[in-house]
């Protein structure tokens, strides 16, 4: 399986082209982290949009992680307030339940191998605080012939239905609903709700988002 520090060449050669577009549901984090000074991390922020959105609103003490420093150029840009830092994409260089809430926007479906995602949400736990908030969105397995065809074509190289590879040459995943319950399950759901996004590629996806609170 591709790890995702390998993609790091072609994440910073589409940096400038690239938009993405799950939304931030942000009655979801008022709800729950009803707090300006909540101490909040956007894992893969790429170019800042979300980070920039959660300032407009009056959120203070952000940070932001990537493994591109293009991308990170851009949220330089779009988010100057917020503390950036480029990652591996393998662990997260912060202390102990040092953060309120984790944001996870279209990382896991760049993060295709089921051990490497095991290993960054145990990543999240360890840097969240008690009761801290993982806020996840990402790409659901799609029903199409399209998509079919092509986590069929990839099923077998890669052991696992929904993963496959775009023609740029990165390798990415799609998700099974019992997966994200397994991946998820050492969290509390507090929200959960299907969508239809738009990806990078501009072609229509289903999608979901989830909001958990850390277990002790």
């Amino acid at each position: 399986m591709q790890p995702v520090s390998s993609q790091t060449r072609y994440w910073d050669r589409v940096a400038n082209e690239k938009c993405f577009s799950h939304p931030l549901r942000l009655h979801w984090l008022t709800l729950y982290l009803n707090n300006p000074q909540a101490k909040i991390l956007d894992y893969g922020c790429g170019y800042g949009r979300t980070l920039a959105e959660l300032s407009e609103v009056g959120y203070q003490n952000l940070a932001g992680m990537d493994f591109s420093e293009a991308m990170l150029a851009r949220a330089r840009v779009a988010v100057a307030k917020a503390g950036l830092v480029r990652n591996d994409g393998h662990s997260l260089p912060f202390t102990n339940e040092c953060f309120d809430a984790v944001l996870l926007f279209a990382v896991m479906t760049c993060i295709p191998d089921n051990d490497e995602q095991r290993q960054l949400i145990a990543e999240v736990r360890r840097v969240l605080r008690p009761g801290g908030l993982l806020y996840v969105s990402d790409l659901l397995v799609n029903n199409d012939q399209r998509n079919r065809e092509r986590y069929e074509r990839y099923a077998e190289k890669y052991g696992c239905y929904g993963v496959f590879e775009l023609p740029e040459g990165v390798v990415v995943r799609h998700h099974s609903k019992e997966w994200i319950e397994e991946v998820t399950h050492s969290f509390r759901q507090l929200e959960c709700e299907d969508f239809t996004v738009t990806t990078m590629n501009r072609n229509a996806s289903a999608a979901f988002q989830y909001l958990g609170r850390k277990l002790e």
